[in-house]
C-alpha cells in the first residue's frame, strides 16, 4: 500500500491489551497489533494510522470502569490512544460520528457505531473479536481456532463495499497471520488473497 494503512482497533482489542499486560502476558496477537499501531508500523513495510471515534473512547472508559481500573489509569490509557491517532502519519483527530449508524441493520448500536466510524474515517481494516456480519457484507471463513472461553470456533473475515468505501473486518488472529504471509492490506488486494490462499508473495 502506497499510503498509511488506516486501522480501526475495536474497543475489545484495547481492553484485551491492557488486561493481557496486567496478567503478565507478552506477545499476544492483540498486544502485537496495538504495539504496531503505536509505533506507526503495519507488518514489515507499511505505515499505520490509527482511527477511533470519541464514542469508542467513551465506551472504552466505561468498560474499564466496570473492570475497576482507576480513573487515573483510564485517562492515561485513553489519552495515549488519542495521541497515537493525532501523531500518526496522517495526523488525524478522533472521529466524531455525525450519523451513519442507521445504514447498518444491526441489533447492537455500538457495533453499528464502530462500522460508521470505520467508513467515516476511511479505514482499510477493522480489527475486532466480535463484530457480526450484516446483509451488506461479503463473508469468507478463514481458520478454525481453539479458544479458552468459547472452545472451537471458525473465524470469518468480512468485506464491506459501500460507495467509494472498501473495508475488511477481521479477527486479530487472522490479521497477524496475514502479516506473517506478507499480504498487501489494500482492501481489494487483501480480499483476493484471503479467498485464494497460496497467492502470498514468494509462493
Amino acid at each position: 500500500m502506497d499510503r498509511p494503512v488506516r486501522v480501526l482497533l475495536d474497543v475489545n482489542v484495547f481492553v484485551g491489551n491492557i488486561m493481557a499486560h496486567d496478567r503478565g502476558h507478552k506477545g499476544t496477537a492483540i498486544q502485537t497489533l496495538v504495539s504496531m499501531v503505536s509505533s506507526q508500523k503495519w507488518g514489515i513495510d507499511d505505515r499505520a494510522q490509527l482511527v477511533i471515534s470519541f464514542e469508542m473512547v467513551e465506551t472504552l472508559e466505561t468498560v474499564l470502569r466496570r473492570l475497576q481500573f482507576t480513573e487515573d489509569r483510564i485517562k492515561a490509557y485513553t489519552n495515549s490512544i488519542i495521541d497515537i491517532m493525532k501523531y500518526g502519519p496522517d495526523s488525524l483527530d478522533p472521529y466524531l460520528i455525525l450519523g451513519g449508524e442507521e445504514r447498518f441493520a444491526m441489533s447492537d448500536a455500538e457495533d453499528a457505531g464502530v462500522l460508521a466510524t470505520a467508513f467515516g474515517a476511511e479505514a482499510d481494516i477493522l480489527v475486532t473479536d466480535n463484530l457480526r456480519a450484516t446483509k451488506d457484507a461479503s463473508v469468507v471463513d478463514t481458520q478454525v481456532v481453539n479458544t479458552t472461553h468459547s472452545g472451537q470456533r471458525t473465524l470469518q473475515a468480512l468485506r464491506y463495499e459501500i460507495g467509494s468505501a472498501d473495508l475488511i473486518v477481521a479477527h486479530p488472529f487472522d490479521v497477524m497471520q496475514w502479516m506473517r504471509l506478507g499480504y498487501d492490506f489494500t482492501p481489494a488486494t487483501l480480499w483476493n488473497s484471503i479467498q485464494e490462499p497460496g497467492n502470498e508473495p514468494g509462493l
